[in-house]
């Protein structure tokens, strides 16, 4: 549904203002909010859609996270940052297999079995996400310099388009009563989790490669 990239390098420079890292730290701090009431409103709603969206969302978090890891640490050693990065990568992806794996099966037996969904509560929590999303992508709009927000800067404002595409599923549910298209876009989502999650442990496994290389 949207084409994202991941990067895990460390920055070249020294370390970030903090104006950047507050703007990691309150972008963090949303997503895990808002992750965690979507998660609980899709349960509710017995919508994979918005669950899904929620397993996308700690993607999002992960990421982040370990951007904001290597921030702290690329001032003090630039090759211990990039390892230290690449391994939390490795640990995110393990993670983010598991949450996607368990996503798909669910969709799967959902999708075989269709149930009844709320399509107002569905329409009305992806349509939030947007705003999150943007609200995120606004806070790292101007710190853009760096690789490593200009990244999470385009992730966060393509997430608009996979909430966009829970909206749209919320709102033909609701008009069709057609319940089947939720398990149909949680099977999306999950597979755009998965896609990038391969990218992630690829980069990941390059960039340790590399640190093992110049280590050597």
């Amino acid at each position: 549904m949207s084409e994202q990239h991941h990067h895990i390098h460390a920055p070249a420079a020294g370390p970030a203002d903090r104006s950047l890292l507050r703007a990691y730290a309150i972008s963090i701090g949303l997503y895990l909010a808002f992750m965690a009431v979507e998660f609980f409103i899709g349960r509710a709603s017995h919508s994979l859609g918005l669950v899904s969206d929620a397993g996308h969302k700690l993607l999002d978090v992960l990421t982040l996270g370990a951007a904001l890891i290597g921030f702290r640490l690329a001032g003090r050693d630039a090759r211990r940052a990039q390892r230290i990065s690449a391994l939390i990568a490795l640990f995110n992806t393990a993670v983010l297999l598991v949450t996607a794996g368990m996503i798909l099966s669910g969709s799967l037996r959902r999708l075989a079995e269709p149930g009844p969904v709320d399509g107002a509560a569905v329409t009305w929590t992806a349509a939030a996400g947007i705003l999150v999303s943007g609200l995120g992508a606004f806070l790292l709009m101007r710190h853009q310099g760096d690789i490593n927000t200009r990244a999470a800067f385009l992730h966060m404002a393509s997430d608009s388009l996979l909430s966009l595409g829970v909206v749209l599923a919320g709102i033909l549910i609701s008009c069709t009563g057609w319940h089947i298209v939720d398990p149909l876009v949680s099977i999306a989502v999950s597979a755009v989790i998965l896609f990038n999650t391969v990218r992630l442990l690829t980069d990941a496994l390059r960039q340790l490669a590399g640190t093992q290389k110049r280590a050597g």
